[in-house]
């Protein structure tokens, strides 16, 4: 996949799930806008916002799809569906690209028809909590690996095939890990997940939201 020429790079989708977003979505898009890699659109997939995220929203490009009842991988689909781009990146909206680089890097890595999905670096705030800096530090070093075995997939900053979505679209049904689960289904039929530290976002709560025993609770079920 060659990335050089402006007039043949692929098409990225970018799906963003917001709900009540007002404080980041913003950032966020504006940091979009600022991507050395300029082949793309973004599909706002939104959970009945009441603050201001959406008039935010409005002032943005984007293609905005409306849910009643929130299903993380259903919203990715249905996200998804609306798209047209070759590649299709999942970005949560409270998270904020390091650089300008962050999509050229994550998108990067599909040369090796292995490859089922990437995924980036994520890096705490200086306001999170010390149990979000210590688990996103833990899990996100800097070192990039090609996971044969591990099925850890983190959809706040990541990136796969349409084609590969195709095959293995995200379950609707599931409250939390989509993500998850879908990274044990691609490993499972042989394919592998690459961990890319250069595609780097900032991500002020971290993996276990400040360790949240309610959400612990649902991923251990």
């Amino acid at each position: 996949m060659k990335l050089t020429n402006k007039s043949r790079i692929p098409k990225v989708s970018i799906v963003i799930r917001t709900k009540n977003e007002e404080q980041w979505i913003e950032q966020c898009l504006i940091k979009i806008s600022k991507q050395s890699y300029n082949n793309y659109e973004i599909i706002i997939v939104d959970n009945k916002s009441k603050d201001s995220t959406l008039s935010k929203i409005s002032k943005f490009k984007v293609k905005l799809v409306k849910v009643n009842k929130f299903f993380p991988g259903d919203a990715l689909n249905r996200g998804i569906k609306k798209s047209t781009g070759d590649i299709i990146v999942c970005l949560s909206a409270h998270c904020i690209p390091e650089n300008n680089d962050w999509l050229m890097k994550l998108v990067q890595n599909f040369k090796d028809e292995k490859v089922a999905g990437v995924y980036g670096r994520q890096l705490p705030l200086a306001y999170s909590s010390d149990f979000d800096k210590r688990d996103l530090y833990t899990f996100f070093g800097l070192e990039k690996r090609i996971q044969k075995k591990d099925t850890f997939f983190h959809n706040a900053n990541s990136a796969f095939m349409r084609s590969t979505w195709k095959k293995f679209p995200f379950n609707p049904e599931l409250t939390n890990i989509e993500d998850r689960i879908w990274g044990q289904e691609v490993i499972n039929a042989g394919l592998n997940i690459v961990y890319e530290p250069k595609s780097c976002v900032y991500h002020h709560h971290g993996i276990h939201q400040d360790a949240n025993e309610d959400r612990a609770r649902k991923i251990v079920k």
